[in-house]
């Protein structure tokens, strides 16, 4: 049975991208499906790179539940590494066509992860909105509360997205 690889990106890879980890993380655990998916999460620019999360992420994530130490490092998605993923989960449109872009170089033969945003998961959306309409905002520019906000809106897509890896899972 091969491991099913869920990678979640945003821009620098310490704010929602490692928040939106650990959320998929906990709730794999309580689903029972740890020992058949492993989750990342990367960003698309390299300026953080080396970086750990960013204290207010963490702060949110314990608010929100989460029980610290969070384990991270930012590091840059590349080709090679997308390739390796089955579902790229971006934040916003910008990172869906990055990662598009990027998938669209890979070589001949090569299966690109399906790129979804996270948001598309929200059951507040509807599934005709366009992917520029549901982003997860940067909170990197605002306040503790912005970050709060941007953990309590991730979480509506949580337990779809849990249901997309075990349809993922079924496939196999």
């Amino acid at each position: 049975m091969s491991t099913l690889r869920l990678l979640t990106v945003c821009t620098g890879n310490v704010c929602r991208s490692p928040a939106a980890a650990v959320m998929l993380r906990e709730a794999i655990g309580r689903a029972g499906l740890a020992d058949r998916v492993e989750v990342g999460s990367a960003g698309t620019s390299w300026e953080a790179e080396g970086m750990p999360m960013d204290d207010r992420t963490e702060l949110a994530l314990e608010h929100a539940g989460f029980v610290r130490p969070f384990e991270h490092t930012a590091r840059t998605i590349h080709l090679t590494e997308l390739l390796a993923w089955d579902l790229a989960l971006p934040m916003t449109s910008a990172q869906a066509q990055s990662l598009r872009r990027m998938a669209q170089q890979a070589p001949r033969g090569s299966a690109p992860p399906e790129i979804t945003m996270w948001r598309r998961f929200d059951p507040a959306i509807a599934p005709e909105t366009p992917e520029t309409e549901i982003a997860v905002e940067d909170p990197w520019y605002e306040g503790q509360a912005a970050f709060d906000r941007t953990i309590q809106e991730m979480q509506r897509s949580v337990p779809a997205i849990i249901a997309r890896v075990e349809e993922l899972l079924a496939e196999r």
